[in-house]
């Protein structure tokens, strides 16, 4: 199955034939990165990120800090003055 490459504003976009997509049970909005193969090509693969976000269990707290290594002091980061709507 081909497809064409097109310009997309100031990028190159590829079209997914729906019965590809369905097979790698890709959604709309999933996250996928391209990998380069050199001059053999490219592929598309989920992030590992994006299979994580999709399963439908929270982390704990614990789980989100547990590689903070023990006695470890995270300290406040100044991000400048608010730019926005933010609430102090």
């Amino acid at each position: 199955m081909s497809r064409k490459i097109v310009r997309v504003g100031n990028a190159l976009a590829v079209e997914i034939p729906e019965e590809i997509a369905a097979q790698a049970a890709l959604q709309p909005g999933d996250a996928v990165e391209w990998v380069s193969k050199g001059i053999e090509g490219i592929a598309l693969v989920r992030k590992a990120e994006a299979i994580e976000a999709n399963s439908s269990r929270r982390l704990t707290l614990d789980e989100l800090l547990e590689g903070i290594p023990e006695g470890t002091r995270l300290e406040e980061c100044d991000w400048g003055p608010a730019r926005g709507a933010e609430i102090w």
